[in-house]
């Protein structure tokens, strides 16, 4: 018998739909909030930080991802947060996490400090959806790979 594939909106919608908890960190409560409505739309239930200091005390085993925008923050910040999270309990050490940041000249830094993914601004809201999408489709091994490669000049998203 033969088995119909699944579309491309069927495939988004699992994407979307699968994963566990986003948490949303921005220290601007309407920025944290936008980020997070945006996050909402596409199906993932997302959680909201508006401290960085609490971003590792907010992450539970159902978080599989963490959107850290750096905007107000700085990106020395959002750097903190993340090497805060990876050597944080291991329940919460491999979400996958995501900056939002103003330039690109950290991209490699985060790179080789466990980021993800790395957004510049001004970014569009379906940019960092997908951005998200293609982050949580990975595996921790296919993550740690990707990030090795964008250190070796592998393409960008």
């Amino acid at each position: 018998m033969l088995k119909r594939s699944k579309t491309d909106d069927e495939i988004d919608l699992e994407l979307s739909s699968t994963g566990g908890r986003v948490l949303t960190v921005n220290d601007d409560h309407d920025a944290c909030e936008l980020i997070a409505r945006l996050v909402e739309s596409a199906g993932w239930p997302a959680d909201r930080v508006y401290a960085i200091d609490d971003v590792v005390g907010a992450l539970t085993a159902d978080h599989t991802a963490v959107v850290i925008d750096s905007l107000t923050l700085g990106v020395n910040e959002a750097f903190r947060a993340l090497d805060d999270i990876r050597s944080g309990p291991a329940e919460v050490r491999n979400v996958a996490v995501i900056i939002i940041a103003t330039t690109d000249t950290n991209r490699l830094f985060a790179f080789q400090s466990g980021v993800d993914g790395f957004v510049v601004r001004p970014v569009h809201g379906e940019e960092v959806l997908d951005l998200l999408r293609l982050v949580l489709a990975r595996s921790t091994d296919e993550r740690a790979e990707y990030r090795r490669s964008q250190l070796m000049g592998g393409a960008t998203i």
